[in-house]
């Protein structure tokens, strides 16, 4: 490792504006290196066809629990990956700010081919893909949206950095109102690239990898022959000025927790760097060997590390004890066909309080919840649709990105379960857990009280079901005539794939005190009953909705899509 600190004399930074200034012209056109997606190509990007539950494979690790008393998992949307050149692209990063969720992406191999997408998330029925930006000279591996109204990025770029002989690229959107710029605007005849976004090929390395922000300034991670290195922007010279970088071999990742800054390296490790001035190294851990250009990620977790590792799954490292920890083998699903070695591996982690979320390719999406001491509460294997190549979690959110695009699920948790109601409805704190069968049939003149949050497959009531938190069922729901439902938190129906309806035969009654969503048809037959108690309540049904002539919709609630 090699430290430097970045300084010019008032006769060099002339000299050097002067030499940048004069040979902005000699560059190609920075107009022509991105292109912009028309509206038709924005509106198709974004499909609902899996929207809705999302079932999973719960993992027994001896003294877990049932992942589906913990935790349940909806689709919210699946977005499409961007082509160039007729070459589909693969999701590298995303960051989320504010009501926008930013992609970025690039295409493995030596071609060099990027893009990013921003996306609305304002509206969890209907994300929007609002712009969507594409270049055939870089790679964009990594971005992030700032305080201050920048898109900043990093990748590699195929113009060999003005004969420099490295490819790291650095740049930054001026964003309008969380959107990217509608024209992308260059002066060449400034000494700045342009008026809307920047590019800067100063950087060491053959690709940025990374990029982080911290306290108004970017940390860049460069790869092979890269560095970490602190950088202002708009920088006085240049698109970003260097303010100290640390020279380390084969970067893979970094991450910041704090004033720290872990980062891993295919040569040195694992190490931890106090930022208070500078790099200043603290502590430095072996980390088993890692495969020449692999995707790996790290995420702090707590105090500790969590350390995505290829097909030995992820580790937890401490840099208090400077040793692993923990170690999360990789899981496959039980009812999954044969998956090739070479298909089955951890590349990314992510964590989000104390679930821990790991991408494993063609095994998929594995989700822990963990104890204080490190081991497994509980552990579900996510039923989705492709391979789980990148995994980043942002609160409820997780974006899991694969070779068709990338996936917007959205985890809700028992914590997060609501577990009260009018008083006169249902007396949600005498009701237990639920730790039944997958599939849950009431017979008739039983009743059946539960709390907290309930993952079937297929539901059947024939007598009643009493219920206090989240419902989630993935399959068929059936109230038979006599059948009685109170449910009082939010019940999710189905999802787009197999569309599955909900229909309250006649002489049997539904009552909710929360949100219903159900992602194929309402039917309310005659004597049939849909009664909304207290305020509050809430309604979301994907299909079409058919009261007959003697059926009965009763109490107040809001209509989310108009289907009433």
């Amino acid at each position: 490792m090699n430290k430097r600190l970045f300084g010019l004399s008032l006769s060099a930074i002339l000299l050097f504006a002067s030499c940048e200034k004069n040979s902005i012209s000699d560059e190609p056109s920075q107009e022509s290196d991105f292109s912009i997606a028309d509206a038709s190509e924005l509106s198709s990007a974004i499909n609902f066809n899996e929207t809705g539950v999302i079932g999973f494979a719960s993992i027994s690790n001896n003294r877990n629990s049932d992942a589906s008393t913990v935790f349940g998992i909806e689709q919210i949307a699946s977005l499409e990956a961007p082509e160039v050149d007729g070459v589909k692209l693969r999701a590298t990063h995303v960051d989320v700010k504010g009501d926008f969720a930013y992609v970025s992406y690039n295409k493995e191999g030596a071609t060099y081919l990027g893009a990013i997408d921003v996306v609305d998330i304002s509206d969890k029925y209907e994300p929007i893909l609002i712009s969507r930006i594409k270049t055939d000279v870089a790679d964009i591996n990594s971005l992030f949206a700032d305080d201050n109204g920048y898109l900043v990025f990093t990748g590699a770029s195929a113009k060999n950095n003005r004969g420099a002989g490295m490819r790291s690229l650095m740049g930054y959107f001026n964003l309008e109102r969380g959107n990217l710029p509608s024209t992308i605007v260059r002066d060449a005849t400034e000494s700045r690239i342009d008026s809307n976004y920047y590019l800067d090929f100063g950087n060491t390395g053959n690709a940025g990898v990374h990029i982080l922000p911290f306290d108004e300034h970017a940390i860049s991670v460069t790869g092979d022959a890269g560095s970490i290195t602190q950088f202002m922007y708009p920088g006085d010279l240049t698109a970003f000025d260097g303010i100290t970088t640390e020279e380390i071999g084969d970067l893979r990742y970094a991450a910041i927790h704090n004033n720290t800054l872990a980062v891993l390296s295919g040569v040195d490790g694992l190490m931890n760097f106090d930022l208070t001035d500078g790099f200043n190294l603290t502590s430095q851990i072996s980390t088993a060997a890692l495969t020449a250009e692999s995707k790996r990620t790290i995420a702090w977790y707590g105090d500790n590390i969590l350390i995505s590792e290829g097909t030995e799954g992820a580790g937890i490292y401490s840099f208090e004890s400077n040793s692993k920890v923990s170690s999360l083998p990789l899981k496959m699903h039980p009812d999954a066909a044969s998956i090739s070695t070479e298909d089955a591996v951890t590349n990314a982690v992510s964590t989000d309080g104390n679930y821990i979320y790991m991408a494993n390719g063609g095994a998929g999406l594995d989700i822990l919840k963990l104890g204080e001491d490190l081991t497994p509460l509980a552990e579900g294997i996510a039923e989705i649709e492709g391979s789980a190549n990148f995994v980043q979690a942002k609160g409820e959110y997780i974006y899991v990105a694969s070779g068709k695009g990338l996936k917007i699920l959205r985890i809700i948790s028992a914590e997060d379960a609501p577990n009260n109601s009018p008083e006169e409805f249902l007396s949600c704190s005498d009701y237990e857990a639920f730790d039944g069968n997958k599939n849950l049939t009431i017979t008739p003149s039983s009743t059946e009280s539960y709390s907290g949050i309930m993952n079937v497959k297929n539901l059947n009531v024939n007598g009643t079901l009493n219920f206090c938190g989240t419902l989630m069922i993935e399959k068929s729901a059936n109230l038979s005539s006599g059948g009685e439902m109170n449910v009082s938190g939010a019940m999710y129906l189905g999802n787009n794939r197999s569309a599955e309806n909900l229909t309250i035969t006649s002489g049997s009654t539904l009552r909710v005190n929360g949100l219903v969503e159900i992602h194929g048809d309402l039917n309310i037959q005659s004597n049939g009953k849909l009664e909304f108690v207290g305020e509050g309540s809430k309604i979301y049904v994907g299909g079409t909705v058919k009261v007959h002539d003697g059926g009965a919709l009763e109490g107040e609630f809001e209509d989310l899509n108009d289907r009433f």
